[in-house]
């Protein structure tokens, strides 16, 4: 209040310079200053209202109602909506200043014209606006750091194909993601569906290879008696066409006239769903080298691909993941547990043909089987130990020529193999032989037996 004088005979006075609307009464509600605008809402002249009492303007109609009064009985500071005699609504705000005594010695008030608030509403709006826009771009900005949380993505094709995702995610395009069964296809699906417009919506699980054929056209329309399907559930979210590679080539023709059309009947039905979803697929070929792949849904999937490569091509990744895996079983399990350098390094080598889902198995039993707490190589599973040390195998040397020597650590490494690995073809890769040599060296092996 430094400069603003409520004593007669002021030679210079703040309320003077203002162009609000500012008017002090004292406490005996008599109008002591008035700036050069304060009559424009009654159509009074400022100097008119000096001298007045608020309780005879009030009486007359032109405060209605006054605020002083208000300001007096409550003692605290108010504020109400004002009817001009023009009846034009006016928003005004008393506030009490007290003396020495602390008792009411002035009350000031200052009002707006209700049409002049709206316009500073507005202004507030687009103010509130440029603050959400600069607050996603930060966002945005904070992102590029590329830090997601519960991922590693230090390996240089990891990193790339979720700087891939992270520039797809707002862009409302189908994403087809490849890679090796266990390389995080769906994780990162998620990771794309959350960061996308859609994230309020639902992200729905299409799982292609293990729906029944006979029941995948009912579980993912509908039917006429319960139109709850897979599509129903998706509307508005996100579909995720888990392993979409494995889909008949029937079913593939049905899901792109879908698709393409935008809307779909239950089974049984005429009534036409309206279909609104952000579409993600993975597959672990690519699909254009499926022969058998339908070309219109390879061109409603395909706008955005994206390659995870296998964990044994990410010895980068791999290194983080394994002690990261490692203390969250021993959390979890409540057992501090702690690899041998021969250990890790070992588990750095392997092929881990499928990927997480193998690496997590493998560290969990090993956390769980170990002895000690601290993991030696005795721990791993044997069809994990190969082929570090041929002495470990059950090989008799004694009176044995090379050729027989040989051919007993080919039998034991080919069952080792086959105990640890699905089908014929992981056991070829894994060892870099061809196929067909494994069928027939296990066929050969498993007569002897």
């Amino acid at each position: 209040m430094s400069g603003f004088y409520l004593h007669p005979n002021s030679e210079q006075e703040i309320i003077d310079t203002t162009e609000e609307d500012i008017i002090v009464t004292n406490h005996q509600g008599i109008i002591v200053k008035a700036s050069k605008i304060s009559g424009k809402h009654y159509d009074i002249n400022p100097i008119q209202l000096l001298g007045r009492s608020v309780y005879e303007l009030e009486n007359e109609g032109i405060f209605s109602p006054a605020i002083t009064p208000l300001v007096l009985k409550k003692q605290k500071k108010v504020v109400l909506v004002q009817t001009t005699p023009a009846d034009q609504k006016v928003l005004i705000t008393g506030i009490p200043i007290f003396n020495e005594s602390n008792e009411i010695e002035y009350v000031i008030s200052y009002s707006y014209e209700v049409s002049e608030l709206l316009i500073i509403q507005d202004y507030l709006k687009e103010l509130k606006h440029e603050m959400k826009m600069a607050k996603e771009e930060l966002i945005l900005l904070r992102k590029k750091s590329l830090k997601i949380d519960g991922l590693v993505v230090e390996n240089r094709s990891t990193r790339r194909a979720y700087e891939s995702a992270k520039k797809a995610s707002p862009l409302d395009v189908s994403v087809v993601i490849y890679g090796e069964h266990g390389t995080g296809k769906t994780t990162l699906a998620k990771n794309i569906h959350n960061e996308s417009a859609r994230s309020d919506g639902s992200f729905i699980i299409v799982d292609c290879e293990t729906i029944p054929e006979a029941l995948f056209e009912q579980k993912l329309l509908g039917t006429d008696n319960e139109k709850i399907g897979l599509l129903s559930l998706a509307h508005n979210g996100t579909l995720f066409l888990k392993g979409i590679d494995k889909l008949e080539p029937h079913l593939q023709a049905i899901l792109a006239r879908v698709l393409q059309e935008k809307k779909y009947s239950p089974l049984y039905s005429t009534e036409k769903m309206p279909l609104d979803v952000r579409v993600i697929s993975s597959s672990e070929v690519q699909l254009n080298e499926l022969p058998s792949f339908q070309k219109d849904l390879f061109y409603l999937l395909h706008i955005v691909p994206i390659e995870l490569k296998p964990l044994r091509e990410r010895k980068q990744d791999l290194s983080y993941l394994i002690p990261i895996y490692l203390q969250q079983f021993s959390l979890k399990h409540k057992k501090v547990c702690s690899f041998r350098d021969d250990v890790y390094n070992h588990l750095l080598d392997l092929n881990w043909l499928d990927n997480h889902h193998e690496l997590l198995n493998v560290i969990e039993r090993l956390v769980v089987q170990s002895t000690s707490t601290i993991i030696t190589m005795e721990d791993l599973p044997i069809e994990y130990r190969l082929p570090t040390e041929f002495g470990r195998y059950n090989v008799n040397l004694e009176g044995s020529s090379l050729p027989i020597i040989l051919e007993q650590v080919e039998k034991e490494v080919l069952i080792n193999a086959q105990e640890r690995y699905r089908t014929t073809t992981e056991i070829a890769k894994y060892l870099g032989i061809s196929q067909p040599t494994v069928v027939r060296k296990l066929q050969k092996y498993g007569e002897e037996n």
